[in-house]
């Protein structure tokens, strides 16, 4: 089964700067997107930023929230959604972080506080009360809502671009060199070994990873992981997700001189053949399930949901 042709959406109005996409298996997606005066010095014109969220269907789009700063990264579970929003510090040096969460699919926003944390690359929702960050030396949860924050500890260096927070059956991954997983909040964690691989998703028995400059896909057995066959050479993992015998992969190239050039790769047969769809996006792209969101430069919005 080819992936097929994403839609045109509609168009982020003029003048916003493009940031995080984040889509829900439910068949909507986010666009977090931002307004800064074209004039004055960089931090004037950061500190009178203004972030902007978006809420995507089949239907078009529709602005739902909009407060200071810019959106950092944007993430959807269901019905639930969470932003990870910042502002730049009165010391004009490093950003402050707040909690913006949504339990009715990205209708309606409301602000749950400061994220206590140095710095913030990734958010995960893993319930309407429990939110992770990730960011350069900092893993932290809370578990009512934002009120409180706990950083957790965890062998090596955090690493917001080089490791992935990600929703399992029980529980919440972190992955990098291998996989570690916690059932407990953070309180005792497990691991699994992906050998020299750089782990990049995972969903259900499947993870994404790349070896050696190849991306490949693996089935998790026993503590370890089987690879299957390799996916088209050239290109970076980012995301994957299964749909009964039906996995999706996004990747970008891994050539800088071609740019992003995302494309969704679909295999039914454990890896051993690919059909491919180059998308009309830029670096800002999401498949969650079946569907899919991206923008472009200009704020075009693609793709794929119900």
């Amino acid at each position: 089964m080819a992936e097929r042709d994403w839609d045109r959406l509609g168009e982020l109005a003029e003048g916003l700067r493009v940031g995080p996409v984040a889509v829900s298996r439910e068949g909507f997606g986010l666009v977090g997107s931002t307004v800064e005066p074209p004039a004055g010095t960089l931090q004037d014109r950061m500190r009178a930023r203004r972030a902007q969220l978006h809420r995507v269907t089949a239907q078009g789009l529709e602005h739902v929230y909009e407060g200071p700063g810019w959106i950092q990264a944007l993430d959807c579970q269901g019905a639930l959604c969470m932003a990870l929003g910042a502002t730049l510090r009165p010391t004009g040096s490093g950003s402050d972080y707040h909690l913006l969460v949504s339990t009715d699919a990205g209708t309606h926003w409301t602000l749950r506080g400061p994220v206590a944390a140095p710095s913030a690359g990734q958010v995960l929702a893993a319930s309407a009360d429990e939110a992770w960050v990730l960011g350069a030396l900092f893993l932290g949860r809370t578990a009512d809502g934002g009120a409180t924050w706990t950083e957790l500890t965890l062998d090596g260096e955090r690493n917001a671009q080089a490791e992935r927070l990600r929703r399992m059956e029980r529980g919440v991954a972190l992955l990098g060199k291998g996989l570690c997983h916690t059932h407990d909040g953070g309180a005792s964690w497990g691991r699994e070994s992906s050998g020299s691989a750089r782990l990049v998703d995972v969903d259900g028995m499947h993870v994404l990873a790349v070896e050696r400059g190849q991306a490949r896909i693996g089935e998790r057995r026993g503590g370890e992981v089987r690879w299957l066959a390799p996916l088209p050479s050239g290109r970076d993992p980012l995301r994957m997700t299964a749909v009964g015998p039906v996995l999706r992969v996004l990747t970008r190239s891994a050539e800088p001189g071609k740019g992003v050039d995302p494309a969704v790769h679909v295999t039914e047969d454990g890896g051993k053949t690919w059909s491919t769809l180059t998308l009309e996006a830029g670096p800002h792209v999401d498949i969650a399930g079946p569907h899919g969101l991206g923008t472009d430069v200009r704020g075009r919005l693609f793709g794929r949901l119900s």
